[in-house]
């Protein structure tokens, strides 16, 4: 870049960095320089680091990088145990108070996944790609299917993975043994067709949201249906998605009258209700703590409450369509949505950050799904794809042609073995992982 805007840059990452490197904290101000990120990209503070000239150098090769996921620091095999660098391995780069001065993500992020591709390269060149931090994974392949009779809009796996249940257009709620497809309740209620279910974290029940602006929970031990979760107090639109409390003491429903509430299960009724959205709310979860609650919405936004009493933590925005899927890491700090715009974001849950965006290019993406170690998060699309990414770089690991129609569910077996995906071709599938 000319010198002007080198200086101009330099001046500007001086003072946003208060004079010390963004890596090793060198607050030498004469071998500092602003680095730029992609050497192609604008000289702007988004697109820029400042950095000790040496370690300028070895980023620009290379040979340090930054994962944008959790922002640690990583070096190539041929310096990693360098007296000079060792110690930088898996350090924090530093980060500019001012938010509107820290770099891009998405930029930082397409700069590591550059030093992983050399760093893989290296690998095979020296016959080692088995010390790769990455396997290269076996594609997927189908264990089973299962024909649902109706359009599947919703699956899950109970929490020892030995039942699986479907809801579906049809207004049915079925379970089934996942050792042998065996097909064990059909269980039915006043609901309009079934656009979402959930077993309890215990195992004890199922949960079904309903067009009929009703949320029913029947005892898996024997289909009794229970008290339906309803009434002037509840939804005044249709019941699109629901998530039990890791406690299984509460569970909270999203609507398309703009609302969630969040249901005692001791008694049935509302505790409270969230109306901030303005849109349809087509997603909820809760986190893995309890503490938690992720809405995704047609506003085009998702907004993170906290689940004692309601109150607003966070609203991120970056999607340009309605958003269908929001779901939690294992470890409860990130967050991925997904929705009509085709893109997949992941954000840090602490501060609403967002980390990178997938693009599937693939048209709406109807599910997600974290894998049980957090290291994949799954997607299905209106493209009849399963597409399997890898959490850490953003990767595409797998695109499976799945299904005859759109993919509208999917759901990781507890033990991480075993997907499976719903469709609109009204069947269910198991995949072996």
């Amino acid at each position: 870049m000319p010198q002007a805007d080198a200086d101009t840059l330099r001046n500007t990452l001086l003072s946003a960095y208060d004079g010390q490197c963004a890596i090793t904290g060198c607050a030498v101000v004469e071998a500092l320089q602003a680095t730029l990120i992609d050497p192609n990209g604008p000289a702007e503070s988004s697109n820029a680091i400042l950095l000790r000239a040496d370690i300028a150098q070895l980023f620009n090769v290379g040979m340090i990088a930054v994962d944008a996921l959790n922002l640690k620091v990583s070096l190539a095999v041929e310096i990693a145990d360098a007296p000079d660098y060792s110690s930088l391995s898996n350090t924090l780069l530093r980060q500019p108070a001012r938010i509107a001065m820290r770099c891009s993500r998405q930029i930082l992020d397409a700069h590591y996944r550059r030093f992983l591709l050399r760093q893989r390269a290296a690998a095979v060149r020296r016959g080692v790609i088995e010390s790769l931090p990455f396997p290269l994974a076996d594609t997927p392949t189908l264990h089973y299917a299962l024909a649902v009779k109706s359009w599947v809009n919703s699956v899950a796996y109970n929490h020892d993975g030995t039942l699986i249940a479907t809801g579906s257009w049809d207004g049915v709620a079925r379970i089934w043994r996942t050792k042998d497809g065996s097909l064990l309740h059909t269980l039915q209620a006043d609901l309009g067709e079934v656009n979402d279910i959930s077993f309890s974290p215990n195992g004890a029940w199922l949960a079904a949201a309903g067009r009929n602006q009703v949320v029913q929970i029947w005892r898996v031990s024997d289909g009794m249906a229970m008290t339906p979760l309803q009434g002037v107090d509840g939804h005044s639109g249709a019941v699109f998605s629901i998530s039990f409390s890791p406690n299984t003491t509460t569970i909270a429903s999203g609507s398309w009258d703009h609302s969630v509430c969040i249901w005692s299960l001791d008694d049935g009724r509302p505790i409270r209700r969230l109306t901030d959205h303005r849109g349809a709310v087509n997603s909820v979860s809760f986190s893995p703590s309890g503490r938690l609650i992720a809405t995704g919405s047609h506003d085009r936004q998702v907004r993170i409450w906290r689940a004692s009493d309601g109150v607003l933590l966070n609203i991120l925005q970056g999607h340009s369509d309605a958003i269908f899927s929001v779901a939690f890491s294992p470890d409860g700090r990130t967050l991925a949505s997904a929705g009509t715009d085709g893109s997949i974001r992941l954000w840090r849950v602490a501060d609403g950050i967002p980390l990178y965006a997938l693009h599937s290019n693939s048209g709406a993406v109807f599910s997600l799904a974290f894998s049980p170690d957090g290291e994949h998060v799954a997607s299905g699309d209106y493209s009849r794809s399963v597409r399997i990414w890898r959490v850490h770089d953003g990767t595409l690991l797998h695109s499976i042609p799945a299904h005859a129609e759109g993919v509208t569910s999917l759901a990781y077996s507890p033990d991480g073995r075993t997907l499976a995906s719903g469709s609109f071709d009204s069947s269910l599938k198991i995949w072996n992982l």
